[in-house]
């Protein structure tokens, strides 16, 4: 939490964080701020209808939310190495208020896995039989994407609003994806055939560097 407060004084102390008239700048990229109820709306939607299509519809949603910040940041701020990249995409996600970031794990081009403590979207769906973190797994994927410079999308092992714990998401590149001893997961949150074309469009379009 400190840590969080010295990288947001960082912020503001440098003119990355700007609050204007009527407009907030964070990095270059334009912001608003957006009530938790917002996500709690739109996750409890997905939970009452049992509609997988709308589910996947609102995780790619959010890959591309994620994929067009990270792009647009490090594209400003001329972010070569994908150490600046990673770090950047942990601190404002931390910052953006889902919950404390852990690493476990990151191996480039391949994976990140990561825990999530004190998630407080996931805690409004305490007691759960499923994750729920739909919208915060396709943040990350898309802003894993543009860290990885390949196409990443996240599975969600373990959730809060299950364990009244912590959550652990994985954002894997396909190949990893279609081996991951977790498949039923794996086919439960994600359609890769379907997302993946859509994906590969999205991003050829915006930075054709982004890796299959």
């Amino acid at each position: 939490m400190i840590f969080m407060y010295g990288f947001l004084s960082k912020l503001l102390i440098s003119g990355k964080l700007k609050f204007n008239q009527g407009k907030i700048v964070l990095m270059g990229e334009p912001m608003v701020i957006v009530p938790l109820e917002f996500y709690i709306e739109a996750t409890k939607q997905i939970i009452d209808s049992n509609d997988r299509k709308e589910m996947l519809e609102l995780y790619l949603d959010a890959w591309e939310a994620g994929f067009c910040f990270m792009h647009d940041v490090a594209e400003v701020y001329k972010m070569k190495k994908y150490e600046e990249r990673y770090r950047i995409a942990m601190d404002t996600i931390s910052m953006a208020g889902f919950g404390d970031y852990k690493t476990m794990e990151f191996r480039r081009g391949e994976l990140t896995h990561f825990k999530i403590i004190e998630n407080i979207l996931a805690k409004k769906f305490i007691p759960s039989e499923k994750p729920v973190c739909h919208v915060i797994r396709g943040f990350n994927a898309g802003g894993g994407t543009i860290v990885h410079e390949r196409i990443m999308n996240c599975i969600e092992t373990e959730c809060t609003a299950v364990n009244r714990d912590h959550c652990t998401h994985m954002n894997l590149n396909t190949e990893l994806l279609n081996t991951n001893k977790d498949q039923e997961i794996v086919k439960d949150q994600l359609d890769l055939g379907w997302l993946l074309k859509k994906q590969k469009k999205f991003a050829k379009v915006i930075d054709k560097n982004i890796l299959d």
